[in-house]
């Protein structure tokens, strides 16, 4: 039995194997082979050459979207290494979404639970596409953001939540770097830290951050009901370091991510 057919492929009526064998011929066209000269109760079979037409036009519909989605990686690895992967995703991959722009994060669980690299592929394969697919995603989040009413005093008494527009990231990579002509083979000592987030005109922005800002805003994220002041101490017993030196710069930062509406006061 094709592995592109369901298990109880022979019990099906005859006009849904028909569909199960369209589709497994567009997903893999050399090993799939649609019974193009049967036809199933006075159906007529599809002809040759407009099933070629449509597996092209169907691959290269889902090659062209992947490309645009993630332009860096497609640059990096080539059309022909590309349309290699592409079609590997068809054939390995049962997306869990019928919505055409959440492919990209069905390409993500793809390459996480069932791509096999070959030895040309970069190291930094899975972490750059995800740092291209998190453009997407946050562009579209359909949650509110946060509207800071300013001036707004900042405080380290005082509790904050981060905004759902507002995404800390860490990568082993330099994701941000990453090029055509820069292709980085040893991991750096320390990680990348960023975030991701979209503006009040809907544009999506990438902010470097230090180690220990990344680390004080997800503590921000993850325990929004402690006052900054609880996650300062926290973070100088974590990196080793006095409190009043974390103090000292946390006001100019708090009122920075105030203005910009990446956090707001808890209510």
């Amino acid at each position: 039995m094709n592995e592109l057919l369901p298990e109880d492929y022979e019990q099906l009526p005859d006009f849904q194997k028909m569909q199960y064998q369209l589709a497994a011929h567009i997903r893999d066209p050399e090993n799939a082979f649609y019974q193009a000269d049967r036809d199933i109760n006075g159906a007529n079979a599809i002809e040759v050459r407009r099933l070629q037409i449509y597996e092209k036009l169907f691959f290269n519909n889902l090659f062209e979207f992947f490309s645009n989605q993630f332009p860096v990686l497609f640059q990096v690895l080539g059309a022909q290494r590309w349309q290699e992967i592409t079609r590997e995703y068809l054939q390995k991959h049962r997306s869990r979404t019928p919505l055409f722009h959440e492919l990209g994060q069905e390409f993500l669980l793809f390459l996480q639970e069932e791509f096999e690299p070959i030895e040309s592929d970069p190291p930094f394969l899975l972490e750059m596409a995800h740092y291209e697919w998190v453009e997407l995603a946050v562009s579209i989040e359909p949650k509110e953001g946060i509207q800071n009413d300013l001036p707004l005093q900042a405080s380290l008494d005082a509790c904050y939540r981060l905004s759902p527009l507002a995404w800390p990231l860490i990568y082993e990579w330099p994701v941000n770097q990453i090029s055509e002509a820069f292709q980085p083979q040893q991991k750096p000592e320390l990680p990348t830290t960023l975030l991701v987030l979209r503006d009040e005109e809907g544009q999506v922005q990438f902010l470097a951050l230090s180690p220990v800002l990344y680390e004080m805003i997800q503590m921000i994220a993850h325990e929004p009901e402690s006052s900054v002041r609880e996650h300062l101490q926290n973070l100088a017993e974590h990196i080793g370091q006095p409190v009043e030196m974390l103090e000292g710069f946390a006001l100019e930062i708090l009122e920075d991510l105030l203005a910009q509406n990446i956090i707001g006061p808890v209510a």
